[in-house]
C-alpha cells in the first residue's frame, strides 16, 4: 500500500507510482515509499509459539499456557491468542483436546535420506521408497512443467498417482508419479488406486528405464504441499526425476520434501554405518 499524498506520475511500469511534491515546484528525486505490510499479531503468536516449540520450551506431552496467560505474554486479546494456535495444529505441533486445552506434540526430528544414483530420496537403510499413505490415482491434464518433462503438449493426457511419505508418524515427502496416458494403457494397473512399484510394473511390460535425469532445488512451499506435509513457512526440497525407455520419457516423479525433515548423505565404496546422535 502507497502513502496518499500529492499527484502520482504513472509514467513508470509497475511498483508504487513515482509521486510529486509541490514543495518549491519541484519533483522528489526519490519519490515516495510504499509502506510493507506487517504480520499481524495473530501471525506473530503462531511464529512466537511455533519457535519456543522447537526450541524445547514446551516439551513433548506438555499443555500450552491457558488463552489468557497467552494473552498476557504476547500482550493481545484472548480471540488472537487462540487464533495463533490453530496454524499450529494444521502443522501437528499441537493437538486439541477438549475440555484440557491443547497439548505439545513437538517438532518431528530429521532422519538421514540417500539421494541414490538413480536419482530417488530414499530413507538411509531402505531399498525402496514404500507404499505411504493417501494413495491417489487419476487420469488428469498434464501441468505445463509435466508436459514439458514428458516432451509432450501442454495439457496432455498423464496418469498420476500421488503419496504421502510419513516417518515416526510424521509427514515429510509428498510424491507425484506421471506417465503419459498411452503408457498407463499398457501397464493399466497404473490406473489403480492400490500400491505398486511403478518402475517395476513398466519394465514387466517392456518399459523399464535405462535412462534417468534428476534436479534438485529448493523453494517455498505451495499451499497443498504446506498442508499435507504440515510444513508451516518451511521451505521443500523438490525432486524432479524423468525415466527414459530407448530414448522417450515414459515417466517423470515429481517429490517436495520438507527440508527441516531430513539430513541428506550420499556415499561411495563400503563405509562402516554412522554412529546414531
Amino acid at each position: 500500500m502507497c502513502d496518499d499524498g500529492a499527484p502520482e506520475d504513472r509514467s513508470r511500469q509497475g511498483g508504487c507510482p513515482m509521486k510529486r511534491t509541490r514543495a518549491r515546484g519541484r519533483p522528489h528525486r526519490y519519490g515516495k515509499m510504499c509502506l510493507m505490510s506487517q504480520p499481524s499479531q495473530q501471525d506473530k503468536v503462531t511464529a512466537e509459539l511455533r519457535r519456543a516449540i522447537v526450541a524445547g520450551e514446551f516439551a513433548p506431552g506438555s499443555f500450552l499456557p491457558s488463552s489468557r496467560a497467552l494473552a498476557s505474554r504476547f500482550d493481545v486479546v484472548r480471540n488472537t491468542a487462540m487464533a495463533g494456535i490453530e496454524p499450529l495444529v494444521k502443522e501437528g505441533l499441537v493437538e486439541s483436546l477438549p475440555k484440557r486445552g491443547y497439548r505439545v506434540i513437538g517438532a518431528p526430528k530429521a532422519f538421514e535420506v540417500v539421494w541414490t544414483q538413480g536419482g530417488q530420496l530414499l530413507p538411509a537403510g531402505e531399498e525402496e521408497l514404500g507404499r505411504g499413505e493417501e494413495l491417489c490415482a487419476e487420469i488428469r491434464q498434464a501441468p505445463s512443467p509435466v508436459a514439458r518433462l514428458l516432451q509432450g503438449p501442454d495439457g496432455m493426457t498423464v496418469a498420476v498417482r500421488s503419496t504421502v511419505h510419513q516417518h515416526a508418524g510424521a509427514p515429510w515427502a509428498l510424491r507425484e508419479f506421471f506417465t503419459p496416458r498411452s503408457v498407463a494403457d499398457v501397464a493399466r494397473r497404473l490406473l489403480e488406486p492400490e500400491y505398486v512399484d511403478e518402475e517395476r510394473l513398466l519394465a514387466e511390460h517392456g518399459l523399464g528405464r535405462d535412462g534417468v535425469r534428476s534436479s534438485w532445488s529448493t523453494r517455498a512451499a505451495t499451499a497443498d504441499e504446506a498442508r499435507v506435509l504440515k510444513s508451516g513457512p518451511a521451505p521443500v526440497h523438490f525432486i524432479q526425476r524423468t525415466g527414459f525407455h530407448e530414448g522417450e520419457p515414459v515417466f517423470c516423479e515429481l517429490t517436495a520434501v520438507r527440508t527441516d525433515r531430513v539430513h541428506l548423505s550420499r556415499s561411495a565404496g563400503n563405509p562402516p554405518e554412522m554412529p546414531e546422535t
